[in-house]
Parts: C-alpha cells; sequence; structure tokens
C-alpha cells in the first residue's frame, strides 16, 4: 500500500508538472504569434539571387537590408529537465519527454550577418552568434532557402547557443521551404535612390 501510494503522489505531481508546462509554451506562442503590427504580406517578396545581383552591382550593403523570414521556424531538442540548463525558449512535455522549443514566428525580421559563397547567414537576435545559413546553389539557384544537416521528414539539425536543435517548418512540409524575404517598396527605394551616371564622350 505504501508503494501505491508513493507511486500516485508521483504520477500526480507528474502530470501537474506538465499540465504547467503545456499552459506556458501555449502562453509563449500566443504572444510570439501575436503580431505588434498587421502585416501586409502582399508587400513581401523573395530575396533571390537576381535582387542579390542587382544590389551589388549598385554598391548596396547586403548587410543593410531588412531581410524576414516566410514561415514559421519551431526549433526542439529533447532534454533532461534535472540536468538540462534551459537559456531560452519554453519546456513543455510531449509524448512521455520533455522537449524545449524556440519559435521563430513566420515575418520575423532578421538581418545579414556574413556573405557566403553559396548564400547569407543571418540572425534574428541582437548580441549573440544565434546565425542561421540561407543557401542560394544548385539545390536553390534562385531563392535563398533554410539549411541544416542531416535532413529527415523535412527536418534537420542547426546550432543554437552552441546545443544541436532540430528545426522544422511550423507552417509548410519542410524547413528547406523557408525562405528569406524583403519588402518591395525597400527593394523600390534602394534602386531610385541610386543613380548610375552613363559617362561623358569628348565633344568633337
Amino acid at each position: 500500500m505504501k508503494q501505491l501510494f508513493i507511486i500516485g503522489v508521483l504520477f500526480m505531481a507528474f502530470a501537474i508538472v506538465a499540465c504547467h508546462h503545456h499552459k506556458e509554451i501555449q502562453t509563449a506562442i500566443k504572444k510570439a504569434e501575436s503580431p505588434k503590427e498587421v502585416i501586409d504580406t502582399n508587400t513581401y517578396v523573395p530575396f533571390t539571387r537576381d535582387l542579390f545581383n542587382r544590389l551589388r552591382a549598385y554598391n548596396i550593403d547586403i548587410k543593410k537590408v531588412q531581410f524576414f523570414v516566410d514561415q514559421k521556424v519551431v526549433l526542439t531538442r529533447f532534454i533532461d529537465v534535472n540536468k538540462a540548463e534551459i537559456n531560452s525558449g519554453v519546456v513543455k512535455f510531449v509524448n512521455g519527454r520533455y522537449i524545449n522549443e524556440i519559435v521563430i514566428p513566420a515575418n520575423t525580421p532578421c538581418v545579414c550577418d556574413s556573405i557566403d559563397a553559396d548564400g547569407l547567414r543571418v540572425s534574428f537576435e541582437r548580441g549573440n552568434m544565434n546565425e542561421f545559413k540561407f543557401i542560394n546553389n544548385k539545390y536553390s539557384p534562385d531563392f535563398y532557402i533554410f539549411s541544416g544537416t542531416n535532413w529527415k521528414d523535412g527536418s534537420c539539425d542547426v546550432l543554437y547557443d552552441k546545443i544541436i536543435y532540430r528545426a522544422s517548418c511550423g507552417t509548410c512540409n519542410s524547413a528547406a521551404d523557408i525562405k528569406l524575404l524583403v519588402r518591395q517598396s525597400d527593394m523600390d527605394n534602394t534602386q531610385k535612390n541610386t543613380k548610375i551616371l552613363g559617362g561623358r564622350k569628348v565633344e568633337n
């Protein structure tokens, strides 16, 4: 009887913790997904290799361009709550295991930190080295798409806070469908503010 009582108490405590974590994640997601302003997605266009080349031709610094991500990015990793330190995200209980989850909502702004031969590295937070790479290569010759390692079933591994997370798309089938966006108005203004001189020939 004593063992049954102890098991019952442990089960109740476990259920309370799991319920508490479930409420935390639901509250965090609602806050993250509640836009501060109404976003007109029609004003956004995919950032392409053609746009990249045009900006470089105009001598415009890519690092000063405001980028956005077009889908919700979800980072998850399994944890042992008794051992792991949680620095970011929320904890929830799913299928008998604890999961640390970090959500980047669709249309979240980001900035290019560096330019590689095959893509761009962007960050969503100031003051850290949590960069995500968006590739533009033979797998995506036009767009800049989310990249990672160990792909399986539309998800991949990425490094965040020096820890490996599993990245997936919360609003599409695969993380490879996540693209970088820019505002069309920003591109128009950039080109309008750039004056290209045609040169001058000697008059006879």
